[in-house]
């Protein structure tokens, strides 16, 4: 079973829209909400989790190699990680 944490967030949608996906959902035994989920997933599937950023400074041709071999960080880690700003050096 997935330990995901969950957001509830809000949507307005063309009543005929949300119509059809309820009846959707419920032809599939499904909630709205996991039937739309999983249409979401399904849509951003090949998306990388977290998409690579550039750092904004210069560095040599060896740090950008070592940088190839480092796990991708998004903006969010990036600004509110205290021990990855530190090793950062920002």
């Amino acid at each position: 079973m997935e330990n995901t944490r969950r957001i509830q967030t809000a949507f307005r949608l063309e009543e005929s829209l949300l119509n059809r996906l309820k009846s959707k959902a419920k032809r599939q035994n499904k909630s709205l909400n996991n039937y739309v989920e999983a249409l979401l997933k399904e849509d951003v599937r090949d998306e990388p989790l977290y998409p690579k950023v550039s750092f904004p400074i210069p560095h040599s041709a060896r740090v950008s190699r070592m940088l190839d071999i480092l796990p991708d960080f998004t903006e969010e880690e990036l600004k509110t990680d205290e021990k990855l700003a530190y090793i950062l050096g920002k």
